[in-house]
């Protein structure tokens, strides 16, 4: 699968005030995930709905929202994630006077979708399929790597692995394969070089790749700044195998 660049990239307007695009999904190749990064303008929204066949997780990278999760009301900030497990209503409306923009990963190429009313607001302590980041705990997975697990089968997913890794330069992620599920890969902020099969190619922020099952795949920082990878998983445990690789980009010291 080819490099899926942010410029080739379709813009669509699903509900007013609300674009979108699909770096991954059926039409480009994928064939296990499908994923949306999504701009919602001030006061517009995406409306209550759920999907009967399938979880979604949906991961805030900038703005501030106000969601409807099961009927439990919750505000969103940059770094926060909700996911609705199938048949969970779902809701998100732009409560800030700037756009927001949350990246969404659902583990199907073709969703279902059913619109209804929120019921009366739930009470009691949130889920745990609702993440703030402030419930989540940084680690170190390699040198130079800060990683936070936002969504796995600890906080309920049925088939969702959903993370967040900042790369500080001359950070390399292990080469590796999964023998059995895709893997996507998306830059969301700063450059990354990624290796698919072997070959090196700039990630610029908003692309995107997969790689498919048996595929040699890894990502690294080859810049002078911080980059931030979005790694998202149709899989609650996905299954890795290392290989040996070193790149031929150099790397910052």
């Amino acid at each position: 699968m080819s490099i899926l660049r942010l410029q080739d990239q379709k813009i669509t307007e699903p509900y007013p005030g609300v674009s979108q695009r699909v770096p991954a999904g059926a039409a480009t190749g994928a064939t296990q995930l499908r994923a949306f990064d999504t701009v919602i303008q001030p006061g517009a929204s995406i409306p209550y709905h759920v999907h009967g066949n399938t979880e979604a997780t949906y991961f805030v990278v900038d703005g501030d929202l106000s969601a409807v999760v099961d009927d439990h009301r919750v505000d969103m900030h940059p770094g926060d994630l909700v996911m609705a497990p199938p048949g969970t209503g779902h809701g998100f409306t732009n409560s800030s006077e700037g756009e927001a923009r949350i990246v969404t990963m659902i583990p199907h190429t073709d969703a279902d979708v059913s619109h209804l009313d929120p019921g009366d607001p739930a009470t009691g302590e949130l889920p745990p399929n609702i993440a703030p980041r402030s419930s989540i705990e940084a680690w170190t997975p390699w040198e130079r790597c800060t990683r936070y697990d936002m969504m796995n089968h600890e906080r309920g997913a049925l088939s969702t692995a959903f993370s967040e890794l900042i790369f500080e330069p001359g950070s390399m992620a292990p080469p590796h394969f999964h023998p059995e599920t895709e893997e996507a890969m998306y830059c969301i902020d700063g450059a990354l070089v990624a290796m698919y099969g072997g070959e090196e190619i700039p990630l610029a922020p908003g692309d995107m790749f997969v790689a498919e099952p048996g595929v040699r795949h890894t990502v690294f920082n080859a810049s002078d700044e911080a980059a931030i990878l979005l790694p998202l998983h149709p899989t609650v445990v996905p299954v890795r195998e290392l290989v040996d690789w070193s790149p031929v980009t150099p790397l910052p010291a």
